[in-house]
C-alpha cells in the first residue's frame, strides 16, 4: 500500500544494530495502514547499518547517521526532523504488530487526544526457544515507576513544544522523566487494550539497575515521595544483579539450565 500523508513520526535511533533493524523496519514494511513516515537515527554505525537502510527505502523516508550523545540525544534530533503531528519511538531491536499503526490513525482520528498507549509483548528467545509474555500497563503509577510502555505510546508532537525534548543528564531514564512530565502536566491520554509492540529481552539479564537511581533522582527532583522507594528498589536490583551475574556464568551446567528454564516457563508464556 503506498505511503499517504503521515500522521506518525516513528523514531527509529540505532548503533551498531545491523543484526536487528531488519526485522525492526520489516515490522514497518508489513504495517496495514502506511500513514507513517519512518526516521532513522544512526549514531555513526560501521556494521553496516547504512547499506541495511538502503534496502528499505520504500520504508525508511529519513536517515541520519553521525555521532550522538547517547540514544536521548538522537532521539531528540529526530523529533526535529519529524513532520508528522504525532511521534512514536520504535526500537532498533524490536517491532510493531502490524496493526498498530493503524489502531493508532483510528484512535486518532476518533478522539484527537494528546497521547496513545496501550499493552507490550516481551519476547525472551533463550536456549533456543522462543517465550513471550503480554504486559499491560497502569498510568495511574506513573509518580511511583514507568507505569506505560514508552514503545506502545504514541505522543501529539505539540508536547514536545511544550516541555522540551529529553533530559541529557539522564542515560537510561530519560524517557520516564519526560512522560512522567507529559502525566503531571495533566495531559488527555488514552488506553487502547491491544498490544502494540514487541519488545525484545534477550539473554539471562541485560538490565542495568542504574535506571532505578536515576527515576529516584527524577522523583525527587520533581518533588515526588516516591523516590525512597525507587531507591530501596536500586538496592534490592544491585543484589539480584549479583545473582543473574552467577546464573549466567553458570547457566550452561545441565542442571542449572534446567532450572532457569524452568523457572522462564513459569514466568512467560
Amino acid at each position: 500500500m503506498p505511503k499517504s500523508e503521515p500522521l506518525i513520526s516513528v523514531i527509529t535511533v540505532c548503533y551498531q544494530s545491523a543484526e536487528t533493524l531488519g526485522a525492526t523496519l520489516e515490522s514497518l514494511r508489513a504495517q496495514t495502514n502506511q500513514r507513517f513516515e519512518s526516521i532513522v537515527v544512526d549514531g555513526g554505525s560501521t556494521d553496516g547499518t547504512r547499506e541495511l537502510v538502503s534496502d528499505f527505502d520504500d520504508v525508511v523516508d529519513q536517515f541520519v547517521s553521525e555521532p550522538d550523545k547517547g540514544i536521548y540525544d538522537a532521539m531528540n534530533k529526530g523529533v526535529g526532523l519529524a513532520k508528522a503531528p504525532y511521534i512514536a519511538f520504535l526500537n532498533s531491536d524490536d517491532a510493531y504488530p502490524k496493526h498498530t499503526i493503524e489502531t493508532w490513525v483510528n484512535a486518532i482520528e476518533h478522539s484527537g487526544k494528546d497521547a496513545y498507549y496501550g499493552n507490550m509483548t516481551k519476547v525472551r528467545n533463550w536456549g533456543g526457544e522462543r517465550f513471550t509474555r503480554l504486559e499491560k500497563p497502569n498510568i495511574d503509577l506513573m509518580p511511583k515507576t514507568m507505569g506505560i510502555f514508552h514503545p506502545s505510546t504514541c505522543v501529539a508532537k505539540k508536547w514536545f513544544d511544550t516541555l522540551g525534548g529529553f533530559n541529557l543528564s539522564y542515560q537510561l531514564a530519560a524517557d520516564y522523566d519526560w512522560l512522567l512530565g507529559l502525566y503531571l502536566a495533566k495531559a488527555e491520554f488514552e488506553y487502547i487494550d491491544k498490544s502494540l509492540s514487541i519488545f525484545s529481552v534477550d539473554g539471562v539479564s541485560n538490565a542495568s539497575c542504574e535506571s532505578y537511581r536515576e527515576a529516584s533522582e527524577i522523583q525527587k527532583r520533581r518533588g515526588l515521595a516516591h523516590h525512597q522507594d525507587m531507591e530501596a528498589l536500586y538496592e534490592l536490583c544491585k543484589k539480584k544483579r549479583v545473582k543473574q551475574r552467577i546464573i549466567a556464568k553458570f547457566v550452561k551446567l545441565p542442571i542449572i539450565k534446567s532450572i532457569y528454564r524452568q523457572k522462564l516457563k513459569k514466568n512467560w508464556n
